[in-house]
C-alpha cells in the first residue's frame, strides 16, 4: 500500500475539510448512514466498464445474507452520484471514504432492479439489474461517477431507507473527441515462498489450492490468456518458479548434500532423459532443484496431484510468456531498500540468483526493481545496475513528477513511475484488489488524464491474487475506442525528464517497515552454515545455492508484515544445518594416563552423513602437555576412524586436553570432547633407588638360599631315617 509523503498528507486534510466530498455528497440529501454491519454482503460480478450516451447500464452479480435472520423481498436497486469527480486527486480522495456515505440516489422505477424472495442464512443469490442511463441522472459531462446497488429486504428489521447491503465501484463517462489515452498494464507473480527446516518447499496445502483451477496462480494465466491480442507485460519473482519446479519434481525433494551432478568428475553415467506423457523431458536444471531423494515409498495421491498441477502450470506459464521479455524481480522479491542498509551484498546476489532461474527455464528476462509499495530510499536506487528497470509509484516523490511520458531520470537511472491511485484499486465495502474494481480504477484514472489532457501514459502493476473467472474478463473491458494499451517497452524508451533525488520521499514510516537488522543476521548465519558444510564435504555439492535460495525468500519484502516469521525461518534454516554439522563427531576416551613422559592416545572420528567428508581434529591443552598426530581425514559416508596422537609432558599432573572437530579452515563444526591426561613421569634418582633395592634384593636372596636348601635337605634326610627305623619295628 501507498506509504505516507506531503502530497498524501494534503489529500487526507482535504478530504477532512470535506474539500472534495463536497460535490459528492449534496447535504440535503444525505441519506442515514448505518452504524453497523450489513447484514447482506452484495458483490458486483460485472458492470458496463464506461457510461454509455444512450442505452442500458448494465450490473450483475451477487447479494449474501450473513445474518441470522431470514430476508424476504430483497430489492437490489442501483444508485449512482449526480456529479462528477474530476481529477486524479478527488477521486482517491473519493476512494477512501466511508463506505456507508451518501453518494447518489436509487434508481427505483419498476422493470430496473431485480428482486430476491427469500433469502435464508448464509444463502446467496444471483441478481442482474438492466438501468436506463437517462434514469441514473447523470449530467452529459466528462469525468468519472459513483454506481451500484443497494440491497434492502425486510429481516430482523423492518424494510426502511437504510441499505441493508451496499457494493459500489466508479464508472467514468465516454470521454469526447478523438483523443486516446495511452496505459501499460503489468501482470505480476510474486507470493510469499516457505522452506520447511529440511529446505522442502513448506506450505504445499496453499500452493495446491494457487495452482488448482480457479486459484490465484491459476488465474493470473487465465487474464492472461484471455488478453488475446491487447499487450501486457510480466513482472515475476523467480522465486515463485522455482517453487513450482521443486513441487512438479515428484515428492517434493528436501535440501540435498549430494554431489553436484555438474561438478567436473562428478557428472552422472550418460542416460536418456525421462519424458512425460506428452514427450516434454520432465528433467529439470540442477540449479532450480535438488536431486530428488532415492526412496521405495511411492506417492502419495496428494503429492502426484500437486507435482502434476505444478508441472501443468509451469508448461502453462513458459507457454504464454512465449518469446516476451519477462520483468524480473531480485529473487525472493528481495527487500531491496533494507538489503541495501544491512547486507548490501544480498542485493547483486538476488541479482544474479534471477538471472541464472530465468536463463535455465528459457525465458528471456531484463532485471527490474518494483518495490510493492512504490517506494525507494536514494541510496537503494544509486545500488541498482544501470540495466535494470527501476518502477516507482507517482506516491514515491513529495509531488507526482511532470512527466510527458511517465519516464524521469534520477540519480543516473531512468525511472518508469506507476499510478499508485489505479492500483490503489476501487472504494469500500469491496476488496480494494477486486479484480472490477481494479479494472474500474484504471478506466476512471485513464478518463481523467485525457479530460485533464494529461498525456503521460497511465502504468498499473497488478496483484497477483486472482480468481479465474475475475480474470478472464479483465483485458476485454479495456478494449475501449478511446484506450489504447501499449507494451511498457514501448513506454519505457519515451524520453525521460530530470527529477532530482531531494524529490524523493521516504518517510519514517517507510524506514520502520523494512525488514530489520535481525533478520539479515539470522540470514548470515545461516548462510555461513551452509557455507562451513558445503566446504566440509569432499565433493561439490550445490547445498551453498539451495540454501542461498532459503535465505533470501526469508528477507523477502512479502514479509514486512510478519518478520518474525521470516526470522524464524532462517533460523530454522541454520538449525538445520547445525545439526548435519553435530554429525560429525569426535570420540575420546574418558582418561588417560602416562606411565612416562610420553605416550599414545587415540580418538575416534565418526561421520554420521550419508556423504564423504575431509575434516582435520584442532587439539586444545592446558599448555603443559602437546599432542602431537591427527592431520585430515578424508571419512566416507557412515564411516569410523581412529585418529592416533602421541601425548609428551615433562610435568607431572593431571592435563586437561579438548578435541574439536573443525574444517581444514579451522572453522569448529561443533561436535568437541575433552578428557583428563595423568602424567606419572618417574625421575633418574628413583630408578636408582629402585636398582639399589633391586641388588640388595637379590643379594639376600643368594646370601640365604644355600642355607635354606641345605636345611631343607636335612629335615628331608632326618625324615627319611625315621621312616626306616619304623619299618624295621614293624619287621
Amino acid at each position: 500500500m501507498p506509504r505516507p509523503s506531503s502530497f498524501r498528507a494534503a489529500l487526507a486534510g482535504l478530504l477532512t475539510l470535506g474539500v472534495t466530498c463536497g460535490p459528492l455528497v449534496p447535504p440535503a440529501a444525505a441519506a442515514p448512514v448505518a452504524e453497523e454491519q450489513d447484514p447482506l454482503v452484495v458483490r458486483l460480478d460485472t458492470i458496463s466498464p464506461v457510461l454509455p450516451r444512450s442505452g442500458d447500464v448494465e450490473i450483475t452479480g451477487t447479494v449474501t445474507n450473513v445474518s441470522d435472520a431470514t430476508f424476504t423481498g430483497v430489492n437490489l436497486h442501483a444508485f449512482s452520484s449526480q456529479t462528477p469527480i474530476l481529477d486524479p486527486t478527488s477521486l482517491a480522495a473519493s476512494a477512501a471514504i466511508d463506505p456507508a456515505e451518501f453518494v447518489g440516489p436509487r434508481v427505483t422505477v419498476p422493470g430496473t432492479f431485480d428482486t430476491v424472495d427469500t433469502l435464508a442464512p448464509g444463502e446467496t443469490a444471483e441478481f442482474s439489474d438492466s438501468v436506463p442511463v437517462e434514469l441514473l441522472g447523470i449530467p452529459d459531462q466528462e469525468g468519472v461517477y459513483w454506481i451500484g446497488v443497494h440491497a434492502l429486504g425486510d429481516g430482523a428489521v423492518p424494510r426502511d431507507e437504510i441499505a441493508d447491503g451496499r457494493a459500489r465501484t466508479f464508472i467514468p463517462a465516454r470521454p469526447s473527441g478523438r483523443r486516446t489515452q495511452e496505459a501499460s498494464v503489468i501482470l505480476s507473480i510474486r507470493n510469499r515462498v516457505w522452506y520447511d527446516e529440511s529446505g522442502a518447499i513448506a506450505g504445499t496445502e496453499r500452493w495446491a489450492r494457487r495452482l488448482a483451477e480457479g486459484g490465484s496462480l491459476d488465474g493470473v494465466l487465465d487474464m492472461a490468456e484471455s488478453a488475446g491480442s491487447t499487450p501486457y507485460t510480466w513482472l515475476v519473482d523467480p522465486a515463485v518458479l522455482v517453487a513450482v519446479v521443486r513441487l512438479a519434481t515428484m515428492g517434493n525433494p528436501p535440501r540435498s548434500l549430494a554431489p553436484a551432478e555438474t561438478a567436473a568428475g562428478q557428472e552422472p553415467s550418460p542416460t536418456e532423459t525421462p519424458a512425460d506423457d506428452d514427450g516434454a523431458a520432465t528433467g529439470t536444471p540442477e540449479t532450480l532443484t535438488p536431486s530428488a531423494p532415492e526412496t521405495s515409498d511411492p506417492p502419495t495421491e496428494e503429492e502426484a496431484a500437486l507435482a502434476a498441477a505444478a508441472s501443468q502450470w509451469l508448461t502453462r506459464f513458459i507457454g504464454v510468456v512465449g518469446s516476451e521479455t519477462v520483468l524480473t524481480l531480485p529473487f525472493g522479491d528481495l527487500d531491496v531498500a533494507a538489503a541495501v542498509r544491512n547486507d548490501p551484498d544480498r542485493y547483486p546476489e538476488a541479482l544474479a540468483r534471477s538471472a541464472e532461474v530465468m536463463r535455465d527455464l528459457g525465458l528471456d528476462s531484463r532485471m527490474a526493481v518494483a518495490p510493492g509499495n512504490g517506494v525507494l530510499p536514494p541510496e537503494a536506487i544509486a545500488a541498482t545496475p544501470p540495466s535494470a528497470a527501476i518502477l516507482l509509484g507517482d506516491n514515491a516523490f513529495a509531488l507526482p513528477p511532470s512527466s510527458r511520458s511517465s519516464v524521469v531520470r534520477l540519480l543516473g537511472h531512468r525511472v518508469l513511475l506507476t499510478s499508485s491511485g489505479a492500483e490503489a484499486g476501487g472504494p469500500g465495502p469491496t476488496a480494494p484488489g477486486d479484480p472490477l474494481a481494479l479494472r474500474q480504477r484504471l478506466l476512471s484514472e485513464a478518463a481523467l488524464r485525457l479530460a485533464n489532457r494529461d498525456t503521460a501514459p497511465l502504468v498499473v502493476t497488478l496483484p497477483t491474487v486472482w480468481r479465474g473467472e475475475d480474470a478472464a474478463s479483465f483485458f476485454s473491458e479495456l478494449e475501449q475506442p478511446w484506450l489504447d494499451v501499449v507494451p511498457v517497452d514501448d513506454v519505457a524508451d519515451g524520453s525521460a525528464a530530470d527529477v532530482s533525488a531531494s524529490s524523493l520521499v521516504y518517510t519514517q514510516a517507510d524506514l520502520e517497515a523494512e525488514l530489520s537488522p535481525a533478520n539479515f543476521a539470522a540470514a548470515r548465519r545461516a548462510a555461513d552454515a551452509a557455507a562451513l558444510l558445503d566446504e566440509v564435504l569432499t565433493q561439490e555439492t550445490t547445498v551453498a545455492r539451495q540454501v542461498s535460495d532459503e535465505v533470501l525468500v526469508s528477507l523477502s519484502e512479502q514479509h514486512r508484515r510478519r518478520p518474525g516469521l521470516a526470522r524464524a525461518a532462517g533460523q530454522r534454516v541454520e538449525d538445520s544445518l547445525r545439526a548435519d554439522l553435530a554429525k560429525i563427531r569426535i570420540e575420546a576416551p574418558t582418561a588417560v594416563t602416562l606411565s612416562s613422559d610420553a605416550g599414545p592416545l587415540g580418538a575416534t572420528l565418526v561421520n554420521g552423513l550419508d556423504q564423504p567428508v575431509t575434516v582435520q581434529v584442532h587439539v586444545t591443552t592446558d599448555g603443559e602437555l602437546t599432542l602431537t598426530g591427527g592431520g585430515v581425514r578424508e571419512l566416507g559416508p557412515l564411516a569410523r576412524s581412529v585418529v592416533r596422537f602421541e601425548a609428551a609432558t615433562s610435568q607431572v599432573g593431571v592435563h586437561n586436553v579438548r578435541l574439536a572437530v573443525t574444517s581444514l579452515d579451522g572453522v569448529p563444526l561443533g561436535s568437541s570432547d575433552s578428557l583428563p591426561i595423568r602424567a606419572a613421569r618417574v625421575s633418574a634418582l628413583i630408578w636408582f633407588v629402585m636398582a639399589a633395592g633391586a641388588l640388595v634384593l637379590f643379594g639376600m636372596i643368594g646370601y640365604r638360599l644355600p642355607g635354606q636348601i641345605r636345611a631343607r635337605r636335612a629335615e628331608l634326610a632326618a625324615a627319611e631315617r625315621a621312616e626306616t627305623a619304623s619299618d624295621v619295628e614293624r619287621a
